[in-house]
C-alpha cells in the first residue's frame, strides 16, 4: 500500500463552534411493507440503538393501492377506497403497522402525502401504480382524505407528538413520470407542462386544506423536487402571493422547504465517480439562492429529504460493477465528509437546514450484498454505511474547531465526476468556461470534524479520494489542545474501513455467495458492527494537549473519543 505525505490534524477542546446540527438522521425508502417485516422491524430497533434520536422516515406510498406487498419502488396501504354506494372507505390499519415500528423506535415521520389511491385518481383506466401518478378526480375528496389522515394520526400517536413531524404533499412533482396531467400522448409541449405546474399546485393546496383543518399546529411544506430551481421558484411564488386553490385566499401556508439532490445520474451500465462537490456544496447553494429570493422564506428549515450518493436505488452490483461502492466503507465515508461540508456551507451561507436524507433501507428477497443503496443488505447484514450513522451518532453535542494540513486534493485537475460535464477546473480559463454548477472544488483528502459531551471530546478523521477504486493511505496524527490541567486521558478508536466493522469484505473473501449458509451468515454478523481498534488506552496529556497517532487507508474513517 502506497504512503502519502503525513499529516497533523489540530483539534482545540476550548474553541466552541455552537451546537453541533444533527442533519443526518433520516433515512428514507419506497417499499413500506417491508418495515414491519422481521428484518426491517430489527433494523428499526437498531436505529433506535444507536442512542442518537429521533431519526425522520420519509415514505413514499402511504396513500397507494396495491396488494400491500413491497417490491422496487412498489407499496401500498389500500387506505382509502369507494364503496358500492360511491362513497369514501377509510382503512388505516397498514398505515399504522409502518407508523407504529418508527414511533416504537423513536422515529418521526415526513409524511409524504401520495400517491393518489386508485379509486380517486383521475386516470382510473391506467394500473394500480400507474393511477397514483394523476390527480384526484374529485378534489373534495383529495381534501377529506388529507383530513381524514392527519385526524387518525392526531387520535393514535397524541396530538404533541404529530405537531413535531412534516407533512409535504407529493414526491418530485417538477417531474411528469410522478404527478401527470393525462395521459395524453407525446408531445407535451410548454403549454402542457404550465398547465401540469398549475395542476400540481391545486393538489397542494386540497393537501395542505385538510391536514390544517385537522389541526392548524401541523406543519406542512414542499415542494420535495427532483432538480428544477424553476420549478422551486414558481412554487415559493404561489405559497407566497398566489390564490390558494383551495381556500381562494392569498397564499398558502409553508412552514418548510423540501428538495433533492443526486451525486450522479447515468443510467447506464456504467456509473462515475460520484460527484462530492454536487451534493455537499452545489446543489445547496442553487436552491439557496432561489429561497434569497423570498425573504419571508429565508429562515425556514431546509430539508433535503432525498440526500444521495447515486441514483436508482435498487440496482446493483449485477446491474454495473461499479455499484460495489454501496457495499464498501467509501460511501459511509463520502457522508460522514459531506455532513462536514454541509454544515459549513450551510452556515456560512446563512441556510437553514435541518435534515439530509438518505434513501436506503433495505431490499427483501435479493442476493447478499446485491449492491442496492441501503443500510442492511437483503439478509438483514449491517452494511458498513449503517456503521457510518453509528459513528456520527456517538459524536456530542457541541462541535470543536478542527483544521487539517493536508495539501492532497480528492480529485485532479481535469478529473470529471458525475454525469452532467463537471470536472475540477484545469485552469481559470476552464473555471470560467465552466461557470459554478459544473465546476468542481478540491476538498483535503485528509480532514475531520470534531465535537465534545462534558469533559469527552470526539474527533471523526477520514482519508478518501474521489475515485472508489483508489487506494494508498495516509499517516496521520491528531493533536487534541485545550484539554486545561489533565495529565492523563484515555483513547478509544472505532474505525470504519475495508478491513474493520466492514461484514461486505468477509463475504467477499468468501467468494460471494449468493445465498450463503448458515456457517457463513454467522460469519458476517461477527465483523458487521463496530470494530475498536484500541479500547480505553492510555495517552499523556502534555501542556493540556495530547496526540495520538494511526494510520488511516484510503476510504477509511477512524472515531477518537478522548476521556479525561
Amino acid at each position: 500500500m502506497d504512503h502519502e505525505a503525513p499529516v497533523t490534524i489540530t483539534v482545540n477542546a476550548a474553541a466552541s463552534l455552537g451546537p453541533l446540527k444533527r442533519i443526518w438522521r433520516s433515512i428514507g425508502y419506497d417499499e413500506i411493507n417491508w418495515t414491519y417485516t422481521p428484518t426491517g422491524q430489527r433494523i428499526f430497533r437498531e436505529i433506535a440503538a444507536l442512542g442518537d434520536g429521533p431519526y425522520w422516515i420519509r415514505n413514499h406510498n402511504i396513500f397507494s393501492s396495491g396488494n400491500l406487498r413491497s417490491s422496487p419502488y412498489v407499496a401500498s396501504t389500500n387506505c382509502f377506497s369507494l364503496g358500492p354506494d360511491g362513497q369514501p372507505r377509510y382503512d388505516w390499519s397498514t398505515v399504522d403497522r409502518i407508523y407504529d415500528v418508527y414511533v416504537d423506535n423513536g422515529c418521526k415521520p415526513m409524511a409524504e402525502l401520495d400517491f393518489m389511491p386508485h379509486d380517486l385518481s383521475a386516470c382510473p383506466q391506467a394500473d394500480l401504480y400507474q393511477s397514483g401518478r394523476y390527480p384526484p378526480r374529485d378534489y373534495n375528496q383529495w381534501r377529506e382524505l388529507n383530513r381524514q389522515f392527519a385526524l387518525h394520526l392526531i387520535e393514535r400517536y397524541g396530538r404533541d407528538e404529530v405537531r413535531t413531524w412534516y407533512f409535504s404533499s407529493w414526491n418530485e412533482p417538477d417531474q411528469a413520470q410522478w404527478i401527470n396531467l393525462d395521459d395524453r400522448p407525446q408531445p407535451r409541449d410548454a403549454a402542457w407542462e404550465a398547465e401540469r405546474v398549475q395542476m400540481f399546485l391545486k393538489v397542494h393546496d386540497h393537501a395542505v386544506a385538510g391536514i390544517l383543518e385537522a389541526d392548524e399546529g401541523l406543519r406542512v411544506g414542499g415542494p420535495d423536487i427532483a432538480h428544477s430551481a424553476e420549478f422551486l421558484e414558481t412554487f415559493l411564488a404561489h405559497c407566497a402571493t398566489g390564490t390558494n386553490f383551495a381556500t381562494g385566499r392569498t397564499g398558502t401556508r409553508l412552514d418548510f422547504i423540501s428538495f433533492h439532490t443526486k451525486g450522479t445520474g447515468r443510467r447506464g451500465r456504467q456509473v462515475p465517480n460520484p460527484d462530492f462537490d454536487l451534493v455537499a456544496r452545489r446543489e445547496l447553494l442553487r436552491y439557496g439562492e432561489v429561497v434569497r429570493r423570498f425573504p419571508a422564506y429565508r429562515g425556514l428549515p431546509i430539508l433535503c429529504n432525498e440526500w444521495d450518493i447515486d441514483v436508482r436505488s435498487p440496482a446493483g452490483i449485477y446491474d454495473s460493477p461499479d455499484f460495489r461502492f454501496r457495499n464498501t466503507s467509501y460511501y459511509p465515508v463520502f457522508v460522514i465528509r459531506s455532513v462536514k461540508e454541509l454544515l459549513d456551507v450551510a452556515a456560512r451561507e446563512g441556510i437553514n437546514l435541518e435534515l439530509i436524507t438518505q434513501w436506503a433501507f433495505y431490499f427483501h428477497g435479493m442476493r447478499c450484498f446485491e449492491g442496492t443503496r441501503a443500510i442492511y443488505d437483503p439478509l438483514g447484514i449491517r452494511k458498513p454505511l449503517m456503521n457510518g450513522l453509528a459513528l456520527l451518532a456517538k459524536l456530542g453535542d457541541e462541535r470543536l474547531a478542527l483544521a487539517t494540513d493536508d495539501t492532497s486534493a480528492d480529485i485532479a485537475p481535469g478529473e470529471e465526476a458525475g454525469t452532467r460535464g463537471a470536472r475540477r477546473p484545469r485552469d481559470e480559463a476552464d473555471a470560467a468556461e465552466l461557470g459554478p454548477g459544473l465546476a468542481i472544488r478540491p476538498y483535503p483528502r485528509v480532514d475531520g470534524l470534531a465535537a465534545r459531551r462534558g469533559a469527552a471530546v470526539q474527533v471523526l478523521v477520514w482519508n478518501q479520494a474521489a475515485a472508489p477504486s483508489a487506494g494508498g493511505a495516509r499517516e496521520v496524527t491528531v493533536r487534541v489542545a485545550g484539554l486545561g490541567q489533565a495529565q492523563q486521558a484515555r483513547i478509544t478508536e472505532y474505525r470504519v474501513d475495508e478491513q474493520h466493522s466492514n461484514a461486505h469484505t468477509v463475504w467477499e473473501q468468501m467468494g460471494c455467495p449468493d445465498w450463503p449458509d448458515d456457517a457463513q451468515i454467522a460469519a458476517m454478523r461477527a465483523r458487521e458492527g463496530l470494530e475498536a481498534v484500541r479500547a480505553d488506552e492510555p495517552v499523556e496529556v502534555r501542556e493540556g494537549a495530547a496526540e495520538v497517532r494511526l494510520t488511516l487507508p484510503l476510504h477509511g474513517v477512524a472515531l477518537l473519543m478522548l476521556g479525561l
